[in-house]
């Protein structure tokens, strides 16, 4: 007869929810409750847990934000854990990045990288996902030395942070769901540079002044409605970063920017993910 203990370690489960340019906020609920790892399978981005009553209460914590998931337990021993190596693999971005998801503590990023330490097995958005990528490299491109950075959607921060590390004197990053910050706020501490950043649960309503570069990671629905504040937080010389804009939302979301002064000045793409680059003019 086989005993409870070795039935839990010969079975798993695992949560299945589609992919948005805002999985920095569900990868951060999800990691709340003890996940082995995660992967991307598609369209979708799986979660994989020992015990179907973890399993069961981040499913409830998804269903209480109303995002649409699939909850599958009892599933047979494979190797779920390579799901946790393979999201824990170190990896460049752009010219000058390494993002590093693995354990604290880690191997030195190579010689001319700047590293940016965000465990996968606790913290979220580690710039796997696309539009995270983009924004990226579109402040990879902004001279940031010395200038003002807001970062809105943070997530887990990892666009404050790189924004701190390419020089900016100082970085504010804020989201609207307070786990975010609270894991975004222990990552800073894994940084040199995390002492230039600040951050703050709550709206765009509740950051006051201007700052030279504007990024957000948001999906269209975020963007458009606020889409005057966003531009109204950049100063007479600065720009904006829109990234998780769809190819299908691109239109609606120009069409809302691109206005007075506001000119584009580049664009990035990968799969269905777009960034946007707009200048003063």
């Amino acid at each position: 007869m086989i005993s409870d203990e070795l039935r839990n370690r010969l079975r798993y489960s695992r949560l299945r929810i589609p992919r948005k340019a805002n999985d920095d906020v569900l990868l951060g609920v999800l990691s709340l409750h003890d996940p082995l790892g995660f992967e991307s399978a598609g369209k979708d981005l799986v979660a994989f847990f020992r015990g179907p009553d973890a399993a069961r209460d981040a499913s409830d914590a998804l269903r209480a934000r109303r995002v649409r998931h699939e909850l599958t337990t009892d599933i047979a021993e494979g190797d779920p854990l390579e799901a946790w190596r393979a999201a824990s693999r170190p990896f460049p971005v752009g010219r000058r990045f390494w993002i590093d998801p693995g354990d604290p503590g880690g191997a030195a990023p190579p010689s001319g990288r700047i590293g940016l330490f965000l465990p996968a097995s606790r913290a979220f958005g580690t710039g796997g996902h696309e539009s995270t990528r983009l924004a990226l490299l579109a402040l990879e491109e902004e001279a940031l030395d010395g200038r003002t950075l807001l970062d809105v959607g943070s997530g887990s921060g990892v666009l404050a942070l790189a924004g701190a590390a390419l020089g900016a004197r100082r970085a504010v990053g804020f989201d609207t769901d307070a786990d975010a910050v609270f894991v975004a706020r222990e990552n800073l501490r894994r940084h040199s540079f995390g002492g230039r950043v600040g951050l703050y649960a709550g709206p765009l309503a509740a950051c006051a002044g201007q700052f030279d570069v504007v990024v957000a990671n948001m999906l269209p629905e975020e963007i458009l409605p606020e889409s005057r504040a966003l531009l109204a937080r950049a100063g007479k010389r600065g720009c904006v970063l829109l990234s998780g804009v769809t190819r299908d939302s691109e239109p609606a979301v120009l069409d809302r920017v691109r206005t007075g002064r506001w000119k584009l000045a580049g664009r990035r793409t990968e799969k269905e993910w777009v960034c946007l680059s707009l200048h003063r003019g």
